[in-house]
Formats: structure tokens, C-alpha cells, sequence
């Protein structure tokens, strides 16, 4: 189905009227296909997104022009928004995965900023290549420039995420800075880097380098504590629920609606983070359940939430 789904109708006829040429003579059939080039330019991606061709006997299978044109730069398979600020943030994250440049992305611990550098790494021109993770609060003061180069080298021309980049002391900031500047600048490789700290505060008060920030800030994409974005709940419980049955092979399940006005009338202090561990935990006691009930959410979650509904109602 392929050649007939894709290939120009020219294309097709040429190479139809080549083995027709050749029907009578099994042998010159076989030179011929033994002898077939075939140039496939588009790894890894649908037959409705190939263009087709055969000419001077070589087979050629290449990405159409406008397949760009043919997905939302919104998509990702693996952000889920609903609300409108988080599709913001989802659109910006998908228009920066096409450029080389850095991005900063901001955000409380568990509001997913893990999940928007490699989202942004796999959706750009370096997905093929390392995605390399520094955790920046692990690193060894005393030997913060050889630690450095030594990912350097591993990522390669890949891409290097910073990851709590505000955990570096200003000395270690200028170690960085002295190591990656020129990497960066040349774009010899592609820098991520993720923050639960306001840095421009910290720039403020002293305690984070200006040069650093604006050599690690190409863009910048901030996402809100979950409280602050109700709207995504719902989506985050569905999309999370199928894909932790589909890992533990278990049945799907559907959820109430006062276990739904629950889950979004809590705080979530420890954001998408505390939510997943939540649904997961939800899970794996449900049992044989089919629909799961506020009742069944952790004790915690159940008297917080009881008791702050009853504190609205008395206006306190």
C-alpha cells in the first residue's frame, strides 16, 4: 500500500512500464531488482508524511516539504493542558524545540519542568542525539570544573539540561559560565535549564550571576503551581490513569464525580508530582474496582480538603 498511497502516478508508471519491459525475462527481473537503489531520507516517521519517487532506476523515499505545516506546534504527547496559560507554555516549549536556542523554564518543584526539557529535546533537531541530565544541587563544589567538562563530553552535541540550576553558589556559577559560554554561544550544543527559584531575585540580592542568567535565558517558560491551573485536573487524572494501568497491565477505570470535585478542590502543595503519586497510589488499592470513589484518596488529602471547604462556608 505504500507505493500506491504515495508515489506520484508518474512514478508508479515509470517503474510499471520498466518490469514490464523486463516480464518476459525472469532473469533481467531479478538484475533489475537486485540492482534497485533505494534512498529512504525520512527515518522514523508515518507513510502519509513520505514523498515517493523512482527515477534513473533509484527508489526514493524522502519528508514532504510541508509536514511541518502539518502538526500543531502545540503537540506533545506527554503535556497534557487544558488551561489556557498551560497551553501557553506547551505552544512555547513546542516553537523553541525547533531552534537551537537556550531555554529557562521556572516553576515550583513538581510542576513538571523535567518533563518540558525533554519534551523540547525530543520534538527538535537533536533528539537522535544524548539528552544528559546535570543535577546541579549533587554537584561537588571542589571539582565543579572537571564534573563539567566531563559532561561536556558526554553530551556531545546533544543536549545538556541544568537541572535547579539556582543550587550553584556564586563561584560555582562562574566556573559554568567560564566552561560553557563559547559551547553555548557557537551552539555546539543545546542548554536547558530549570529553576524553582525566582532567579532574577537572586540576581538582585547578589546571590546568582546577570552574566550567567542572560547566557542561560534564550527563552523563557514559566508553569504555575497546579492549584493555579484547575482546569488541567481533570485531563492530568485521565491521562495519567491510562498510562499507569497500560505499564501495571491493569484494567481501566473511571472516576466519580465527588472523587473528581476532590481532587480539585485540594491545594496539591507538591503540584503534577504529588497528583501522579496520588493516582498511583489510588491504583494499586483500588483492586477489582471499577469506578474509584473520594473515599478511596489518601487520609490526608480527604481532611484537608473537608476542612478547608468548611472553613469557606464560615467565611474564614
Amino acid at each position: 500500500m505504500l507505493f500506491t498511497q504515495n508515489m506520484k502516478i508518474a512514478d508508479i508508471k515509470t517503474l510499471h512500464n520498466t518490469l514490464c519491459q523486463l516480464s518476459e525475462s525472469p532473469e533481467q527481473i531479478i538484475a533489475f531488482v537486485e540492482n534497485l537503489k533505494i534512498k529512504i531520507e525520512a527515518p522514523r516517521i508515518d507513510e502519509k508524511e513520505l514523498d515517493i519517487s523512482f527515477a534513473e532506476n533509484v527508489l526514493k523515499i524522502s519528508r514532504k516539504d510541508h509536514v511541518e505545516a502539518m502538526v500543531s506546534p502545540q503537540e506533545s504527547r506527554n503535556i497534557v493542558a487544558q488551561d489556557a496559560r498551560s497551553k501557553v507554555a506547551r505552544g512555547v516549549a513546542a516553537r523553541m524545540a525547533k531552534t537551537d536556542d537556550p531555554v529557562l523554564i521556572y516553576g515550583e518543584n513538581g510542576t513538571g519542568k523535567g518533563l518540558y526539557a525533554r519534551s523540547i529535546h525530543e520534538q527538535g533537531g537533536r533528539k537522535a542525539l544524548p539528552f544528559v541530565s546535570v543535577p546541579c544541587g549533587a554537584i561537588d563544589k571542589h571539582n565543579t570544573k572537571q564534573l563539567m567538562i566531563d559532561y561536556l563530553v558526554k553530551v556531545g552535541h546533544g543536549t545538556l539540561l541544568l537541572d535547579g540550576i539556582q543550587d550553584l553558589d556564586i563561584e560555582m556559577q562562574r566556573v559554568l559560565q567560564k566552561i560553557i559560554r563559547i559551547p553555548v554561544e557557537q551552539k555546539y550544543f543545546r542548554l536547558l535549564t530549570t529553576t524553582s527559584t525566582d532567579l532574577y531575585e537572586l540576581v538582585r540580592k547578589g546571590f546568582f550571576s546577570g552574566e550567567l542568567l542572560t547566557l542561560i535565558q534564550g527563552c523563557y517558560i514559566e508553569l504555575l503551581p497546579l492549584q493555579q491551573r484547575k482546569e488541567d485536573i481533570e485531563s492530568l487524572v485521565t491521562f495519567y490513569m491510562e498510562k499507569i494501568c497500560r505499564s501495571c497491565g491493569l484494567e481501566s477505570k473511571t472516576i466519580s464525580p465527588d472523587l473528581l470535585s476532590m481532587l480539585e478542590s485540594y491545594p496539591w502543595p507538591g503540584n503534577v508530582l504529588e497528583l501522579v503519586n496520588t493516582i498511583e497510589q489510588l491504583l494499586m488499592t483500588a483492586q477489582d474496582k471499577q469506578t474509584l470513589f473520594a473515599k478511596d484518596l489518601p487520609t490526608h488529602i480527604r481532611i484537608q480538603t473537608i476542612n478547608s471547604s468548611a472553613a469557606q462556608k464560615k467565611g474564614i
